[in-house]
């Protein structure tokens, strides 16, 4: 099983600590005013094995965990299923998604992949909102993400290479715990 893929990078912008952010090419949803159109054709990127992908995560010691982006992750939805299942499970997962939790768990596969992982940033992009994410739920299935992170100023990175340079990281979201919502067993 292929995954197509946008591009990886190391960040600390995308989750907490240390992590491999893996943005996923295509997008179904294609959101209005979406910052990231260039991960929305699925004729481009490259489609690599899962496998592949897995290979290279697991001899990435030393990070804290993995954020899937995209593009829509839950587009590939059996793919990413694949990849969290092929990865040593001592990595912590968060997952953006522009589903909403409705449609999420309309989907059994897309519902496996959020129970999967430890968090979900669920809802479309609103391109008027005060900060992209305004508008996104939290689904958390387990302890192993610290919340905190999404609530608190974090910096924005900058990545750096000899074809481009790419500007990442997410502005401060104010959460009220009420806005968290546990994963339906």
């Amino acid at each position: 099983m292929n995954i197509n893929l946008h591009h990886t990078e190391l960040s600390r912008a995308n989750g907490p600590g240390l992590r491999l952010v893996v943005w996923v090419q295509g997008c179904e949803l294609n959101c209005k005013g979406c910052f990231n159109q260039p991960t929305h054709n699925p004729e481009t990127g490259l489609s690599i094995p899962v496998s592949a992908l897995a290979e290279q995560i697991n001899a990435l010691d030393s990070i804290d965990g993995v954020t899937i982006s995209g593009g829509e992750p839950l587009d590939q939805a059996l793919a990413i299923e694949a990849l969290i299942n092929a990865v040593h499970r001592e990595k912590n997962w968060v997952l953006y998604t522009g589903y909403a939790p409705k449609e999420i768990f309309r989907d059994a596969t897309m519902t496996r992949v959020v129970k999967a992982v430890d968090l979900t940033l669920a809802g479309r992009y609103h391109s008027n909102a005060i900060h992209p994410y305004q508008h996104k739920q939290l689904i958390k299935t387990s302890d192993r993400v610290d919340i905190d992170f999404f609530r608190t100023k974090r910096t924005v990175e900058f990545v750096v290479s000899s074809l481009s340079m790419t500007k990442t990281g997410l502005p401060i979201q104010q959460t009220s715990p009420d806005a968290v919502k546990r994963c339906p067993t």
